[in-house]
């Protein structure tokens, strides 16, 4: 969930749409009367363009300078000879080889003595100093689950700036920043402290799948390129840091706010409230926190533009009344505003918020309005100064798309100056009451006006890079937005009189209180309707360029700008075109299986030429969820949200835990198991049958000599076990599954071992192509028979590493096989067609 900030459908953009009213009426300027001149919306084309351009097809920084000086050599030729166009679009192309330079730069030129120089993919020792740039995080636990195979023990979070590493006896001087894990109690660490730290360096891992977050890309976009794993104990201050260290005191402040909350709040409601205003979502458990993201209302729990835009306006409103001089007033809404951002984290959505109250401070102060469209340009040219990579944030593009969709809607919901003097009239012929309802009578079509606007702008973004749907959002933003916007300001509120009036802050915690509950209560109401929002595969990315891209030369060029009935076509137009596409039919004369990279476990995917698909085990060795969000994440990356059938091996946790979540996400026409899978009645397995009962899914019993409906050229066929089972464990009753296409076989046996195994290498030799190693390639597999009896060309690992045996991989290679380890080569691709065999791996750099 990094990055899923998307804006909310109401007064995100407060500061910018009020600050007319503040400005004398002979300044006044109606907003729909304001230029359509905006220079500085071409500039963040051009930047926007560079670094694109260097993200897919770098250049050298020898390069982009190059350019940047020709470009400028020429401009000045053709500008001093009046070709003002050409010399407009060589201004655009300068500008554009800088924004490539600089984002070259940010992603390729690190300092030598950098620490992500010293990281593999493989652990090591390190012994290290380093500054503390945060206190330490803790990170949300597991829920408790039987589906969780290990208990972990709390852990915190912290990111670090490395000063010194040990080299035998010595300390080097070291830079770069890094991701501190600490397992344990809460350390004593807060910002600027000097630290020594003990523990384990690695790099961070790269996605070993299709359609799985690249965290290392991520944290490589923030110049971060190595984590530490450590221990409470492995730590030790060396240095406290300065007490007029800016972060450290903006961090206390933060403690101290989520301690007033806890101890006036009600306990479920003070965890929403420190995610709310503190950005402190670790407290908030995923059930919760998945309720508030199908209702589109997600953003509440992640600071946003929302709650500065909210802060910065109360504070207009009070400086306003209070009786300072109209600059003193001003120069502090922007300082409290730009502290709380840095309270809250620096987060793209913060900055682009922050930059519009600077923005508008200055204008109001000046007296003159501010042009909307310019400042977001403004504020997005400083997001990407401060990371141009921000470019491809989904939070950042979430929110940009918002706030420009609410300036744009908003002069055609705004009153003009006679519709205001109008209002004026009306006002002195009614009492306080009559004026009151006849001013909300029209806040209930404003707010669904924009809600319809943002959602048609946003879902299909949010389709896309988040796979869901939530058609409840077009009511949950028009109806919440009340309780969440007197939920924000009853809790500055609070916080604000528990900090110079301590007796009145129950005040403001019982509305905070009232306000937030209510929220709360209606999003798992508005969750919990049927319908209320769907797991989708989203659009493609060449759809999402065409309808975004559509909507930018509409907006640039309004002069081509078709009347609104012809809009309306062409988008209706455009979303039959995505659907049809996703509808095309998968080639009937190939096969693919697709082994996921999921650690400890297993999980593989086959798309049948038939058009059906068919999942075998659904589990890891950890936690659920991940799993489940690895094998859901590459479904959709493929554009599948049905699964036909599911194969559970055996009953053991690391084959089958994901399953339960896998429900939810994806419908499934079936489970098959073994005829022995559910004799034991463990938690888990009683877990595990709730959930399938819950999705409405039949289970149906497999044994040998059972055949799977693959279509007319696929033989899916079940090798073991028998219908009466073996004696022995779970694994010797693992299902092994045959599938055959075009002469071609692939054979997946679970974590089949003696005496199931015996049986099976009892009965006529079944030569493959592809071999799932059984129980992950240990020695329990009895590699040696089952090697020489499938004689495969390929043998896939799926494991975390721990049993990468060189004895297990020599006897496979003996017979002819290529090993394959899934934790280094990512996932797996086996395709089946006219042409024979074909393995590709994830990684490139591992490709077979």
């Amino acid at each position: 969930m990094e990055g899923y900030l998307p804006e909310p459908i109401w007064p995100t953009t407060i500061v910018t749409m009020s600050y007319s009213s503040d400005i004398n009426a002979d300044t006044a300027l109606d907003r729909r009367d304001i230029s359509p001149y905006q220079p500085l919306l071409i500039v963040l084309a051009a930047a926007s363009a560079g670094i694109a351009a260097d993200s897919y097809w770098p250049q050298s920084l020898a390069t982009w300078l190059t350019a940047v000086l020709l470009t400028l050599g020429v401009w000045y030729l053709t500008a001093r000879r009046g070709y003002h166009r050409a010399a407009a679009g060589l201004i655009f192309m300068a500008i554009l080889s800088v924004a490539g330079a600089w984002h070259h730069c940010q992603w390729n030129l690190f300092d030598e003595n950098d620490l992500g120089n010293y990281t593999t993919a493989k652990k090591q020792p390190i012994a290290l100093e380093a500054i503390a740039l945060t206190a330490p995080r803790q990170l949300p636990p597991p829920e408790p689950s039987f589906m969780q195979s290990l208990r972990s023990e709390p852990s915190y979070r912290l990111e670090i700036s490395a000063a010194a590493i040990r080299d035998a006896d010595k300390w080097k001087p070291v830079s770069g920043r890094a991701i501190l894990f600490v397992q344990g109690d809460m350390p004593a660490i807060e910002a600027g402290d000097r630290i020594r730290i003990f523990g384990e360096l690695s790099a961070p891992q790269p996605a070993h799948n299709p359609g799985e977050f690249d965290r290392a890309a991520y944290l490589r976009s923030h110049r971060i390129r190595s984590q530490i794993l450590s221990q409470t104990e492995c730590i030790s201050i060396v240095q406290s840091g300065s007490r007029w260290n800016l972060f450290r005191r903006l961090e206390g402040v933060r403690k101290s706010a989520a301690g007033l909350f806890q101890q006036h709040l009600d306990p479920r409601q003070a965890e929403l409230a420190s995610a709310v205003f503190l950005g402190e979502r670790e407290q908030i458990d995923s059930q919760r926190n998945e309720a508030f993201m199908a209702t589109g209302t997600v953003h509440v729990l992640a600071i946003s533009g929302l709650h500065v835009g909210i802060l910065a306006g109360a504070l207009l409103w009070i400086m306003r009344r209070a009786p300072i001089p109209r600059v003193w007033g001003l120069t502090l809404v922007a300082l409290i505003t730009s502290l709380y951002a840095l309270m809250v984290d620096v987060h793209p959505p913060v900055v682009r918020a922050t930059i519009l109250v600077l923005v508008t401070c200055l204008s109001m102060s000046l007296r003159r309005p501010a042009l909307s469209f310019n400042s977001l340009a403004a504020a997005a040219l400083v997001v990407l100064a401060i990371n141009p990579s921000d470019l491809f944030n989904v939070g950042a593009q979430l929110s940009f798309l918002s706030v420009a969709g609410l300036m744009w809607i908003g002069p055609y919901l705004t009153m003009t100056r006679e519709d205001e003097h109008l209002w004026k009239m009306a006002d002195e012929h009614m009492d306080l009451i009559s004026r009151l309802l006849w001013r909300l009578r029209r806040y209930p079509w404003q707010m669904m006006m924009i809600g319809c606007v943002l959602w048609v702008l946003t879902q299909p973004l949010i389709s896309a890079r988040f796979h869901l749907f939530s058609p409840i959002a077009l009511v949950t933003n028009a109806i919440l937005w009340l309780p969440m916007t007197f939920g924000l300001l009853s809790g500055f509120l609070f916080l604000f009189l528990a900090a110079i009036m301590p007796p009145l802050a129950c005040v403001g915690a019982f509305l905070c209180n009232i306000n937030l509950w209510l929220l709360e209560k209606g999003v798992s109401l508005a969750s919990a309707l049927p319908g209320s929002h769907f797991w989708v595969s989203g659009p493609g990315n060449w759809w999402l360029i065409g309808f975004y891209g559509g909507l930018a030369v509409l907006a640039v060029f309004p002069r081509i700008r078709p009347r609104p009935r012809w809009c309306f076509a062409l988008l209706a137009g455009w979303t039959a075109l995505g659907l049809t596409v996703s509808y095309i039919p998968r080639d009937s004369n190939r096969l693919h299986c697709t082994f996921l990279s999921v650690g400890h476990g297993s999980a593989a995917v086959l798309e049948l030429p038939s058009g059906q698909t068919l999942l075998y085990d659904a589990g890891q060795f950890g936690a659920p969820t991940r799993a489940a969000r690895i094998i859901s994440g590459f479904l959709w990356s493929r554009g599948i949200t049905h699964i036909d059938a599911v194969v559970v091996s055996h009953p053991d946790i690391d084959h089958y835990n994901a399953l339960p979540e896998l429900l939810e996400k994806c419908s499934v026409g079936a489970v098959c198991v073994s005829p022995v899978m559910f004799e034991k009645q463990s938690p888990a397995l009683k877990e595990l049958k709730s959930a399938i009962a819950a999705a409405h899914v039949p289970v149906r019993e497999i044994s040998a000599g059972d055949r799977l409906e693959g279509g007319a050229d696929c033989r899916l066929e079940v090798l073991h076990p028998p219908q009466s089972g073996v004696t022995g464990n779970d694994n010797a009753n693992s299902v092994v599954l045959m599938v055959e296409f075009r002469g071609h076989r692939i054979i997946l046996p679970g974590d089949l071992e003696s005496p199931g195994l015996d049986r099976l290498l009892a009965g006529q030799p079944v030569h493959c192509d592809v071999l799932l190693a059984p129980h992950h390639g240990s020695r329990q597999s009895n590699s040696p028979g089952l090697a020489a009896w499938t004689r495969p060309a390929w043998v896939v690992f799926s494991g975390d590493g721990r049993w990468s045996l060189p004895e297990i991989n020599a006897t496979f290679q003996a017979v002819g096989g290529q090993t394959i380890h899934t934790f280094l080569a990512g996932a797996v691709e086996v395709t089946i067609d006219k042409s024979g065999t074909k393995v590709e791996t994830f990684l490139p750099s591992i490709n077979q």
